[in-house]
């Protein structure tokens, strides 16, 4: 594998994209929409008293959390490489000496740069005129295995969506396949409420399928609102869905770009 010109092609999506700073801020001010949402609703819910472990300052809290974390996560090539092997643009990606998944790490990793910065400024500004006390639900002792928490979370959120987007090399339905692991994501990863206030049923689905894994879970380790078992449950749950997209992901790159060679892409 040719890592030196694997870092070149990160290095010119990275200048590329910081060249449109704001047009990438304002993308963020959209993606914070729902969590905003949220947290007005379930700080309002709250009131003066408690809901499950939660107050008024609990919610405030995670919420912020959600909205720095879910823009850690959040993979910005899926739908773009699912157009680009639909309108037959990849070819010139693949006339390259290197794997497909370059230029989208690359991609990745220039909007996380470019909006990680604001959007952790946008909390910080929302967490003072709320008068939030993050001292009270989030300790420095939490901070490496949250850490921690959150590398696999972006790991599991890219490689979930990267796998889909590469149906596109077989049907031009693969945007629906996309839309539903969004709806899934939005229903299921503790944006509309935290995974702890689930019911039953809903939470052991939750706990088993992948995407509360890639945003809750890291929230909740930064909380320490975990106890021993459950992290152990929950790092091991990060490691197996992130092993599984690691070689669903290989496969099918792997007979997506035969298929495409093949028909004469």
């Amino acid at each position: 594998m040719n890592w030196r010109g694997g870092w070149a092609m990160i290095r010119a999506q990275l200048f590329g994209y910081l060249s449109a700073k704001g047009f990438f801020w304002t993308l963020a001010l959209g993606w914070m929409t729902g969590p905003l949402i949220y947290l007005f609703v379930w700080m309002t819910a709250a009131g003066n008293g408690t809901i499950g472990t939660y107050d008024r300052n609990g919610f405030a809290v995670y919420y912020l959390c959600v909205i720095v974390v879910n823009q850690l996560t959040y993979p910005t090539t899926h739908w773009s490489t699912a157009q680009m092997i639909h309108n037959g643009s990849i070819s010139s990606a693949l006339l390259r000496p290197l794997p497909l998944v370059y230029g989208a790490i690359g991609q990745e990793l220039a909007v996380k740069l470019v909006c990680v910065p604001f959007v952790l400024a946008v909390a910080l500004v929302l967490g003072v005129c709320l008068g939030v006390d993050t001292g009270m639900d989030i300790g420095p002792e939490h901070i490496p295995l949250a850490a921690g928490a959150m590398l696999l979370a972006v790991g599991v959120r890219f490689l979930l969506a990267y796998c889909l987007s590469l149906v596109a090399f077989w049907t031009r339905q693969s945007g629906a396949l996309l839309s539903v692991n969004d709806t899934l994501f939005y229903l299921l990863a503790g944006q509309v409420a935290p995974v702890a206030l689930f019911p039953g049923a809903l939470n052991r689905l939750a706990s088993v399928l992948p995407y509360r894994y890639m945003l809750s879970f890291p929230v909740e380790v930064l909380m320490g609102s975990l106890s021993g078992q459950e992290l152990v449950r929950g790092f091991a749950m990060q490691g197996i869905w992130l092993t599984l997209f690691t070689g669903v992901c290989f496969y099918i790159n792997k007979q997506g770009v035969r298929r495409y060679s093949a028909v004469g892409g």
